[in-house]
């Protein structure tokens, strides 16, 4: 295994799965992605980013912190703009060559992803390479 994804999107969930594949990037000398896809909402006349500037700035403080804690691994942060943030992460990977993708789950969905976020679920599915689901 040479390289790693981590998707975080400011969730504790994120974090954890961040922490994990820091940790296991830095163990097996694998390069370190991590992904934050900073979705944006169509209106009629305007886009609307999902998270703020600030939100942003608080995220890429907490992965710096975190890949710092795991001893540094070989890492680069990447911001993607984009509508669906499942396909972004899907077509990152395919692009990157990943041998593994992280990320946390986190059910804010309906009843059909209760137990698992609704873009874990679509990348559990659809992934060329394995998926780690982290709590």
């Amino acid at each position: 295994m040479k390289h790693i994804m981590a998707a975080v999107d400011g969730s504790d969930p994120s974090y954890r799965a961040l922490e994990h594949a820091a940790s296991l990037a830095k163990k097996i000398d694998a390069e370190l992605s991590v992904i934050f896809v900073r979705e944006f909402i169509v209106g009629r006349k305007d886009v609307y980013p999902v998270k703020n500037s600030d939100e942003i700035q608080d995220i890429k403080d907490k992965v710096n912190t975190i890949v710092l804690a795991a001893g540094d691994p070989k890492s680069e942060v990447i911001i993607i703009k984009s509508r669906t943030a499942a396909f972004s992460l899907l077509e990152t990977a395919k692009d990157k060559q990943v041998d593994l993708i992280v990320m946390g789950a986190s059910g804010k969905g309906g009843i059909g992803t209760f137990f698992l976020g609704s873009v874990s679920q679509e990348v559990l599915k659809k992934a060329d390479c394995p998926v780690t689901i982290v709590h």
